[in-house]
């Protein structure tokens, strides 16, 4: 596996271009901030718990199809227990380097309809500056019609302390993990990640819609960009010692929702970023 480095001001990414341009390893002065990828079978065990993954389209979509402007579309079924398709396919795809510094590295893929039925460019940017590690994803839309899609980051962080995130509503969901359509308040346990919660010892697993765009674990901030309009959380059962906080736009199941995803325009684009800082 090819990796490039950048590191400055006390961080280190570990960028695999090959692997979907993932971030491997994150770290802040030695201390691991993503859980690190250091073997093949952490990838056959789950694709997505290594670093922060691009998912287009996020999460689930309901029979791996959705219908846009009249017309079906198929994805591959990938989770045949959901009878979904999950996660998209972009964290797989090869990325081309465009250029690669000692605390900046940019990267660059182009679906021409192959893993997706609407041909796009992703540009992603990963940048150290000010103490601060930022990345920075655009989505523009190469085609000749309007492009449907839901982007998310597949965040999986060294399990903390302590943990909150602002939410206020939680998607509900079927035994398939596929959204029924409502929004139901937060129940007891998920009101406390709003102020302060453990992640270890609690199951955790669940669609939110965002009231906020910073979370906190431990000393550490994470910000987005405001059009990611859910987080999404996953601990992997509380015995994984990592915490998944999901920065998503658009609803899970959203390209069969109505108002559920992001349309783009032909040439139109559109980026979301995100911000770790520790905090003194």
């Amino acid at each position: 596996m090819n990796v490039k480095v950048i590191e400055s001001e006390g961080w280190r990414a570990e960028v695999a271009p090959t692997l979907g341009g993932n971030i491997v390893s994150l770290s802040y002065k030695g201390r691991d901030i993503y859980v690190p990828l250091k073997s093949k079978k952490q990838l056959e065990i789950n694709p997505y718990l290594q670093g922060a993954p691009i998912l287009l389209p996020a999460n689930r979509t309901a029979g791996a199809k959705f219908g846009f402007n009249g017309k079906e579309y198929k994805l591959p079924l990938n989770e045949p227990a959901t009878g979904a398709h999950l996660h998209g396919l972009v964290h797989r795809q090869p990325f081309t380097v465009k250029y690669c510094g000692e605390s900046e590295i940019k990267l660059i893929y182009e679906n021409k309809g192959d893993i997706y039925p609407f041909p796009f460019l992703l540009k992603v940017n990963y940048l150290i500056k000010n103490g601060v590690f930022r990345q920075e994803y655009t989505v523009i839309n190469t085609g000749k019609s309007e492009m449907p899609f839901t982007f998310a980051l597949h965040t999986t962080f060294i399990e903390p302390n302590c943990f909150s995130v602002p939410i206020d509503l939680c998607q509900e969901k079927d035994g398939f993990h596929i959204p029924t359509g409502r929004y139901v308040p937060l129940n007891s346990q998920e009101q406390g990640y709003t102020s302060g919660s453990p992640s270890k010892g609690l199951i955790i697993s669940g669609y939110y819609r965002a009231c906020g765009h910073t979370a906190y674990l431990d000393n550490l901030s994470y910000t987005v960009s405001d059009n990611f309009d859910h987080w999404i959380l996953f601990n992997g059962r509380g015995e994984s010692g990592l915490l998944c906080i999901e920065p998503q736009c658009g609803k899970v199941d959203g390209l069969n929702i109505k108002d559920g995803c992001k349309i783009l325009n032909p040439n139109e684009e559109t980026e979301f970023w995100t911000e770790l800082k520790i905090m003194k």
